[in-house]
C-alpha cells in the first residue's frame, strides 16, 4: 500500500463516518502497520492529517477485529454503532466477548459510549461490578469533607474511619470510603484481587509444614529462610527449588503444576509492565497447551478455580 492508496481509502473511509467505514479504515491502518517498516508507518500517520489520539484508537480497532473470522466479523459490523469512540470502547473485549455480544444482542447500532462502558465493566470486571450494583441499592445520607490545603494522613484518616464506624454501628448505619468506578480503576481493583486470590491459592499449594519438610541444604543453596520467600522469589529460582525439592524435573508438573500456575497468575496481576503481562500469559497458555505437563488437567483446574472466585 503506498501513500496514495492510503490517503484513498481514508477519503472513501472517514473515522467520523459509519460503523462499516470506521471499521474499513481502522484494518487498512491495522494492515499497513503491519506490512510497513515503523519510520514509514509514522510517516503515513503523520500525513494522514489525523490526530495522534485519533489514530491509536483506529489501530487498536483494526488490531482487535482483524482476528475474527470473515463471517463474525460481517455480523459485528452490521450492529456496531456509527462512532469510532463506541467501537474502540467495545474493542476492550476479547474477540471471543465480541462474538457473544453480538449473539446475545448486546451491542446495537443505538449504542451509546456510556452505555458501551458499562457492558465493558459488566462482562470484564463482574465481581466488583456487583458489588457497586448492591451498594447503588443503599441511600447515602451524610458525607465528610476535608480541606484540600490540610488533608488527613494515612493514619488520621483510618483513626477517622474507626470512629465513624463505632458511631454508625449504634445506629444501625455503614460508613463507606468513596468507590471509584473508571474502567482503569475498575482493572487496577480487579488485578488487585486477582494477586491476592491466586497468593492464597499458591499458600494452599506450598503450606509451612510442607517448606520446614524440605531439605534444609536445599533451602541454603536457594537462600530461602522462610516459605514467604518462596512465594515471593522471582519465577527462575521459584521453579528451580521447586525441581531440587521434588527430587528432579520428572516429578516437577505432577508434585508442584498447581502452583507453578499460582506463581504465573500472581505475578501477571501484580507488575503493571503490559508487556511482562502478556508474557506470564502466554507462558501459562503455552503449559495449559503441553500435554506433557499435564496442560488439561491443569487447564480445567485453573478454570474451576476462577469461576469459584467469580473472576468469570
Amino acid at each position: 500500500m503506498d501513500f496514495q492508496d492510503f490517503l484513498l481509502l481514508q477519503e472513501k473511509n472517514p473515522y467520523a463516518g459509519t460503523a462499516e467505514q470506521v471499521v474499513a479504515l481502522s484494518l487498512g491502518i491495522h494492515h499497513a502497520s503491519q506490512a510497513l517498516d515503523g519510520k514509514t508507518f509514522r510517516d503515513y500517520r503523520d500525513r494522514s492529517g489525523i490526530n495522534d489520539k485519533v489514530f491509536s484508537k483506529l489501530k487498536v480497532i483494526g488490531k482487535t477485529l482483524s482476528a475474527l473470522g470473515a463471517s463474525d466479523l460481517t455480523a459485528l459490523v452490521k450492529v456496531l454503532p456509527d462512532s469510532y469512540s463506541t467501537i474502540h470502547c467495545l474493542c476492550g473485549l476479547s474477540q471471543k466477548e465480541l462474538v457473544t455480544a453480538v449473539k446475545t444482542k448486546s451491542i446495537s447500532k443505538e449504542l451509546s459510549i456510556r452505555a458501551a462502558r458499562n457492558y465493558l465493566k459488566q462482562v470484564r470486571f463482574p465481581a466488583l461490578v456487583g458489588q457497586l450494583q448492591e451498594s447503588s441499592k443503599q441511600q447515602e445520607i451524610f458525607r465528610v469533607f476535608q480541606q484540600q490545603n490540610s488533608p488527613l494522613d494515612g493514619d488520621a484518616l483510618e483513626s477517622l474511619q474507626e470512629e465513624l464506624q463505632g458511631v454508625c454501628e449504634r445506629f444501625g448505619v455503614v460508613v463507606q470510603a468513596p468507590q471509584a468506578t473508571s474502567i482503569t480503576l475498575l482493572r487496577k481493583q480487579d488485578r488487585a484481587d486477582r494477586e491476592v486470590f491466586w497468593r492464597n491459592a499458591l499458600e494452599a499449594q506450598l503450606p509451612l509444614e510442607w517448606f520446614e519438610e524440605t531439605n534444609s541444604e536445599v533451602r541454603k543453596q536457594f537462600n530461602l529462610k522462610t516459605v514467604e520467600e518462596v512465594y515471593n522469589t522471582p519465577l527462575r529460582q521459584f521453579t528451580g527449588f521447586l525441581i531440587r525439592s521434588s527430587g528432579g524435573r520428572s516429578r516437577f508438573w505432577e508434585l508442584f503444576g498447581r502452583a507453578y500456575v499460582c506463581k504465573l497468575h500472581m505475578e501477571q496481576e501484580k507488575t503493571n509492565d503490559r508487556t511482562q503481562r502478556h508474557n506470564w500469559k502466554r507462558r501459562l497458555e503455552e503449559v495449559f497447551a503441553d500435554d506433557a505437563k499435564g496442560g488439561r488437567e491443569l487447564a480445567i483446574w485453573n478454570n474451576r478455580m476462577l469461576k469459584g472466585a467469580g473472576f468469570v
